[in-house]
């Protein structure tokens, strides 16, 4: 074991959009990472060009033998592993009525269950020493959800259990954020799945949606650095969000929920258990002394 006094990264999926240059921004700063990918012999050029500080080793999110073998080989190599690094950019296009339920049940495997996995896997080692950090980079948050509700649930999914995670390893020193990348991680980002056998009648209105969700492109170097400085300050932020265009949505986001709920606020209310009545005359009180004509016992 090579142990370091350099913070150590394990960075998941290094190969492709944010988090490949979040590796890249992360070696330029002198730190050392464990760089993971379904093929690792991709990263070579990058581990080769920071020899002592980067290791590539293979890994399948949805495999827990290989989650196992590849934190075993990155604890082994440094000693431990300071900020974890997720990353779930899998998308699979198309209307909720035609979902086939095995890319359905792959596309969670990717998204949620490997991302968390993964985590559960290396926070033994952050609660063993009070501190850490785990970032998961998700695909970007989308304006209109409709035809990418696959992807809009499986990221709505993992941003609850991040919330809930933040909470609960937040007593041992241990930060966790997710990032709201904007769209930087769309230009090189894994192919989306092939849209299920299409049901003629949405065909139009998919076309549409495609064209109304595009947003402006962050610069992924930028939000490299941005992750960087959020992980150095602390525990970091819960949600981390890169990029006017993200930042913009999520605002939009609130006020329609905020709308949502004051239209519809006074039936909410009438929702409550009715409470006790009151009774018009409150009975007079006597102070603890005995009313006329009883007498006090001894």
């Amino acid at each position: 074991m090579s142990d370091t006094k350099q913070p150590v990264w394990f960075i998941a999926d290094a190969t492709t959009g944010l988090a490949a240059a979040l590796a890249e921004a992360v070696l330029a700063s002198g730190h050392h990472v464990v760089l993971a990918a379904r093929a690792p012999a991709q990263l070579q050029a990058l581990v080769d060009r920071h020899a002592g500080r980067a290791v590539a080793l293979a890994l399948d999110v949805t495999d827990a033998a290989s989650i196992a073998l590849a934190v075993a080989a990155a604890e082994a190599q440094w000693g431990r592993i300071d900020v974890l690094a997720t990353s779930a950019a899998q998308r699979y296009p198309g209307a909720i009525e035609e979902g086939e339920d095995g890319a359905m049940r792959g596309l969670f495997d990717e998204n949620v269950f490997g991302p968390i996995n993964l985590a559960r896997r290396v926070l033994p080692g952050m609660r063993a020493r009070r501190g850490g950090h785990v970032v998961m980079l998700p695909r970007a948050s989308v304006q209109a959800p409709a035809f990418e509700g696959f992807g809009h649930a499986a990221r709505a999914a993992l941003e609850a259990l991040a919330e809930a995670l933040f909470y609960e390893v937040e007593p041992f020193g241990i930060g966790v954020t997710l990032v709201d990348p904007g769209s930087g991680d769309d230009a090189d980002a894994p192919a989306p799945a092939p849209r299920a056998a299409g049901i003629a009648d949405y065909d139009g209105f998919a076309g549409r949606a495609a064209r109304a969700s595009g947003a402006a492109q962050v610069d992924a170097a930028r939000a490299a650095q941005a992750i960087m400085q959020a992980v150095a300050a602390g525990r970091g932020p819960l949600r981390l969000v890169l990029g006017r265009a993200a930042l913009q949505r999520a605002y939009d986001r609130l006020r329609v929920l905020k709308v949502g709920f004051d239209a519809w606020a006074e039936l909410a209310a009438s929702a409550d258990v009715p409470a006790p009545p009151r009774p018009a005359h409150p009975p007079p009180s006597h102070g603890g002394r005995p009313r006329r004509g009883v007498r006090s016992r001894a």
